[in-house]
């Protein structure tokens, strides 16, 4: 690409990193009327959930590893968003407004407020703490999967140095994120998905118009790709594509309950309706960009059929098929894609180390402004962990997801659903559910079905075994008539 070209696309991509930090500044300026740390404060309207929630969901995988993942193997990845949807559906058909109801109810400050409540003091303290622990550490992982995202889209869209382009990816969302707080997240992430869908719209048609220009070409590529290339069941069998269906709705079902950055959103939401009737606005925003960009990959392989490195597809191609303008636009659209997610998760983590782990900030702090210092140390630390990270966005970012789901989302439908339980069998569910799906990700059985699945159905399974013991051995509280 010509120097003044990437003048201009580095111009085009600098006024939305712009627009980023003052964006930023807005939400810390809003979160001054927000007066205790109860995430029900900020009132969020159905358009700030749906979208920020969706662009915290997005997360670096959709750009790089969705596109790395049609362009190496073919249509069958577009059945992973098509699993994830129905996970979704059955998502937003019970929780979000129950969320939001008990979180009102509880003035809960993090997630893990309403899986604790109602809980004996001792037993509340230790569980909060590692909850938070486990937050830190799973999405300690993801977050570091977003940071080796970063670092291919500006190796391929400068040609960075790989540590250059990690950690001056992350100082910037590190240093927006610090400033902005929870509720500049939620602007910030807002903004982003309306720069991800003009950008997936972009892609999706340049990568078509490139596609028929050479059409002989294009057509010789795909068929040398393979056979199976083009056929959306995996291994061409719909027996082999029920566990994988299975796997995935369970995952998306765990990440919806089960992701600290995720029940925020829901839990900030102005009322349990509106709350819900985000539904089509998170939903249509997923799957339109989950699956245009697995489609791209596909594309792209007809087009470009030998990228060293299949993930850094996206921008890859736009320097050599487009003109600065556009590539400027991609490169913003890359860049707001994974940053979304990152800033989302960092918020998540300090909230749940401030509030959860240590304790030391009350119910009246203000979440926008006093966790700036947990911020940056979160997110210096999870800087030093992914330069030494050789795994790729797609392992990092669906192991990451999927063990804290097993964890935690069975514990949070027990609370929000209020099922029988009893403090004991909310921690040994917890347990058996991180366990069951770490043990299944070791013996290698994730590629027969997602760790979610079986983690979530033990976990629940603990959870009723441990309550009928207590209710017949006396031994133990059960609640099974909880506030809502």
């Amino acid at each position: 690409m010509p120097n003044h070209d990437v003048d201009i696309s580095v111009m085009v991509f600098a006024a939305a990193l712009l627009l980023t930090f003052a964006v930023a500044f807005l939400g810390r300026r809003h979160s001054r009327r927000v007066t205790s740390a109860a995430l029900s404060e900020h009132h969020l309207n159905r358009w700030l959930v749906g979208l920020s929630a969706g662009a915290t969901a997005n997360s670096g995988f959709v750009v790089t590893a969705a596109v790395g993942l049609g362009y190496s193997f073919g249509a069958q990845w577009l059945l992973l968003p098509l699993s994830w949807f129905l996970g979704d559906l059955l998502f937003w058909t019970f929780f979000p407004q129950r969320i939001n109801a008990t979180g009102r109810t509880v003035k809960a400050a993090t997630m893990t407020d309403v899986i604790v409540d109602g809980m004996k003091a001792r037993p509340q303290s230790g569980f909060k703490r590692s909850i938070s622990v486990l937050v830190v550490l799973c999405l300690g992982a993801y977050i570091s999967a977003q940071w080796l995202a970063g670092e291919k889209f500006l190796h391929g869209a400068f040609g960075f140095d790989g540590a250059v382009s990690l950690l001056t990816f992350a100082a910037l969302i590190v240093v927006y994120t610090a400033i902005g707080g929870f509720r500049g997240s939620v602007y910030v992430d807002s903004m982003q998905a309306i720069i991800r869908i003009i950008g997936t719209v972009i892609a999706i048609v340049a990568a078509i118009v490139v596609a028929k220009q050479q059409s002989q070409a294009f057509w010789q590529n795909i068929h040398a790709a393979g056979p199976k290339f083009l056929n959306i069941l995996p291994h061409g069998s719909v027996v082999a594509a029920i566990p994988f269906i299975i796997g995935f709705a369970a995952a998306a079902l765990g990440f919806g309950l089960g992701q600290p950055q995720m029940v925020t959103r829901y839990l900030a939401g102005s009322t349990p309706e509106e709350t819900r009737s985000a539904f089509w606005v998170y939903n249509f925003f997923v799957q339109f960009t989950w699956i245009s960009m697995t489609a791209f990959g596909i594309v792209l392989r007809g087009v470009m059929p030998a990228i060293a490195d299949p993930e850094m597809g996206l921008s890859v191609f736009f320097r050599s098929h487009t003109g600065a303008i556009f590539t400027g636009i991609i490169t913003a659209d890359i860049f707001a894609t994974i940053a979304a997610t990152s800033n989302s998760l960092l918020v998540a983590m300090a909230q749940s180390v401030s509030r959860d782990l240590l304790g030391r900030y009350g119910t009246q702090a203000r979440s926008a402004e006093d966790i700036w210092p947990v911020t940056a140390t979160l997110g210096a630390a999870t800087m030093i962990l992914s330069l030494n990270l050789h795994s790729s966005v797609f392992n990092l970012a669906l192991a990451s997801v999927s063990l804290l789901g097993a964890g935690l989302a069975p514990v949070m439908m027990i609370r929000v659903l209020n099922w029988r339980r009893t403090d004991t069998s909310l921690i040994f569910a917890a347990l058996v559910g991180f366990c069951t799906a770490s043990l299944w990700r070791f013996f290698g059985l994730s590629g027969f079905m997602n760790e979610a699945a079986p983690g979530i159905a033990l976990a629940l399974s603990a959870n009723l075994i441990v309550c009928r013991f207590s209710a017949t051995s006396g031994r133990s509280l059960v609640y099974d008539d909880v506030r809502t």
